[in-house]
């Protein structure tokens, strides 16, 4: 059953072989195969259970309040604070993504498998759950009729000059392109997780838990005996009932930022590592104006791509915003928020993301007992990121834009291609770009020794007998493409493990 706030009258207590914090992409496709597998499992999820019916009636601002973590307004801070967006419902971050789906990139296994030394975990090994995944959520690849014009420019422009690139594959069923997939899909085409494997884990007795905060665990003996929580009300954050589970086996999928806020919080020190190597995949929204119209808010956000500078870690994504959230952003107030309004129109965006190769951040507990987040980004990447810049706003120009944004102070629009050239003529401060950032991985790395992992090669926490990390926390790398695919596949992976080795795991004592 899956219960929200409305749907309990009394403190909760639960007495489950499995115990998942957490209903994201890894959270939930663990609860599918370990209660397909028999297992008692009970998913809690802090944030609230929303449905096409609700989404439906919000405006993008409004959803933002509800389905994103602190409003959308996660900070990565550093010399240059980056945005940090965040999911907080049944289904985790994969309700509010754009729903790109990829697998992890064959170089990116062998160098967990040379460097971290992660067991069987090759791409020939990872394939049936790849096909798997991809098969429970649907993925196929975007087509021009629901691509809108937004990508379809910007395709143009790279095909111009040669560039190699393509349509996305998302996780969709029916998609209408209405442009909304980052403020919850309000036709249910986006297939997030709480529309396939937390509906599949119900089905086999799995509980699922809405507005339900894990605070407290508690170890004894080397082993997790109970997590102390909260069933808190949707609207105010309060806590209304008191929540008890004792679990036999306890898996946290509390995603990249939390899952080692959780465990520092309650001192659960597995690893020196532990909280460390944050990656989180800056990226930069590049516009630009054109005379024809475009109407980007229409069609998928994100459907295409231009991948010819992949292999130096640069991706460009598509991306767009309604008005209500693309103004305050373009020009907060005065003459140019009136300008760019009236041509809204006729405004494309593009997204340019890098692989934070030599970059890292760090979680820890901060002093207001919330998560803080710190984050260098390295030179060596952020010039990744200018030259990334450089090449959107050349297809741009090749597409026909009038105008070019490249969303750095102090750098006028661009009017020409030969303006691109000043972003390597003069020196670009890392302050002066507008940055975001998605993607958080690496924080619970694993690996086969506790002092440069956190978890073993099936995420088994080192130095606990019945603790699980299953979300981009385990990832040892930036992954250089969208994760969600690899986080579900490798939660599919280590569930199987976990179900393999349940007498040993479960059965303590």
């Amino acid at each position: 059953m899956l219960f929200t706030y409305n749907d309990i009258t009394k403190d909760v207590v639960e007495r489950p072989d499995v115990c998942i914090i957490g209903s994201g992409a890894g959270g939930a496709a663990m609860a599918d195969v370990l209660s397909g597998a028999g297992l008692d499992v009970v998913v809690l999820e802090e944030g609230g259970y929303y449905t096409k019916d609700r989404y439906s009636t919000y405006k993008p601002a409004v959803a933002m309040k509800i389905l994103y973590r602190d409003y959308g307004g996660t900070i990565a801070f550093g010399k240059n604070p980056i945005m940090l967006p965040l999911g907080k419902a049944v289904g985790g971050t994969t309700v509010i993504n754009s729903g790109t789906c990829f697998r992890t990139p064959d170089s990116i296994l062998k160098d967990w498998a040379e460097r971290y030394g992660v067991e069987n975990a090759s791409s020939k090994d990872m394939e049936p759950y790849f096909k798997q995944v991809e098969k429970k959520i649907n993925v196929t690849q975007v087509s021009p009729q629901v691509l809108g014009k937004n990508g379809l420019v910007f395709k143009r422009g790279a095909d111009a000059l040669g560039m190699s690139n393509g349509m996305l594959m998302h996780n969709m069923i029916n998609c209408h392109g209405c442009g909304r997939c980052a403020f919850g899909c309000p036709h249910d085409a986006k297939q997030a997780v709480h529309l396939n494997f937390i509906p599949s884990a119900l089905e086999h007795g799995a509980r699922v838990y809405a507005n339900a905060r894990a605070e407290n665990i508690t170890v004894e003996a080397g082993r997790v005996t109970r997590i102390q929580g909260s069933i808190i009300n949707e609207q105010t954050g309060n806590k209304l009932f008191g929540l008890n589970v004792f679990p036999k086996l306890l898996v946290v999928s509390a995603g990249a930022i939390y899952t080692p806020y959780i465990l520092e919080k309650n001192n659960i020190n597995l690893s020196p590592e532990l909280g460390r190597n944050l990656t989180i995949h800056p990226a930069v929204r590049i516009t630009a104006m054109f005379d024809e119209i475009i109407e980007g808010y229409k069609g998928v956000p994100q459907g295409s791509y231009v991948d010819a500078y992949a292999s130096e870690g640069i991706m460009l994504e598509g991306i767009f915003v309604p008005p209500e959230i693309g103004l305050p952003i373009l020009a907060p107030i005065g003459k140019k928020n009136k300008e760019i309004a009236m041509a809204y129109d006729h405004l494309a965006a593009f997204g340019v993301m890098v692989s934070d190769k030599n970059s890292y951040g760090r979680v820890k507990v901060g002093i207001d007992k919330r998560p803080f987040i710190t984050y260098h980004f390295d030179p060596y990447d952020f010039k990744k990121l200018v030259k990334g810049i450089a090449i959107a706003s050349e297809i741009f120009f090749a597409a026909g834009a009038k105008t070019v944004n490249p969303s750095i102070y102090g750098i006028r629009e661009f009017t020409s291609p030969d303006d691109i050239a000043q972003l390597f003529t003069k020196k670009v401060p890392l302050t002066s770009v507008e940055m975001m950032a998605f993607h958080p991985l690496g924080t619970a790395r694993m690996g086969e020794t506790k002092d440069h992992s956190v978890v073993n090669s099936y995420g088994k926490a080192h130095g606990l007998d019945n603790l699980f990390i299953s979300d981009g926390s385990i990832f040892p790398s930036s992954l250089g493409v969208n994760p969600q695919v690899t986080i579900m596949s490798f939660a599919i992976r280590n569930a199987q493990y976990i179900v393999e080795n349940k007498k040993a795991l479960l059965n303590h004592g």
